[in-house]
């Protein structure tokens, strides 16, 4: 008989007491805030050249993957609540001038381009990208509430 697996992937679990106080906080704190002027933030990658994390195995067989691609772009995408305001999104790869953006005007891109020497978002990266989010906001006299997640790169006193 054949299965549907999955390769690898991350689990992890919350408690229901931790959601339940999380929920009640999450009230109190968007409590002063417009639909408009809640945003959310994360990065993800885009792994172009991914080999599948999935297959089709026999029941008793172990499903084992090859060698990964580490050829990637990391994306930042950001949207209010309302999803009326979808901002530019910030793709990172690991060239500045690509072959491929040869006869193009990097500013006239659908997206903010930025590139390093891993294609990963990093601390300076991302300042410079919520220091330019908080200009937006100001030209325009607003103040909005930001939701990301915690990880290192997210520096906490900018």
């Amino acid at each position: 008989m054949m299965e549907y697996r999955q390769i690898s992937g991350e689990s992890s679990s919350v408690s229901t007491t931790t959601t339940e106080e999380w929920k009640h906080r999450l009230l109190t704190i968007i409590g002063g805030y417009n639909e408009d002027d809640i945003y959310n933030t994360d990065e993800t990658a885009l792994l172009f050249k991914a080999i599948p994390d999935r297959s089709l195995v026999l029941k008793k067989e172990k499903c084992k993957g090859g060698k990964h691609s580490k050829e990637r772009y990391t994306v930042l995408l950001c949207s209010n609540w309302s999803g009326t305001d979808k901002l530019k999104p910030l793709v990172i790869g690991k060239s500045y001038r690509p072959r491929c953006f040869k006869n193009l005007n990097i500013g006239d891109l659908p997206v903010t381009w930025k590139a390093n020497r891993t294609s990963w978002m990093n601390a300076k990266l991302f300042s410079e990208w919520l220091i330019e989010l908080d200009k937006k906001m100001k030209k325009c006299s607003r103040m909005i509430l930001l939701f990301l997640d915690n990880a290192p790169v997210h520096p906490i006193d900018v």
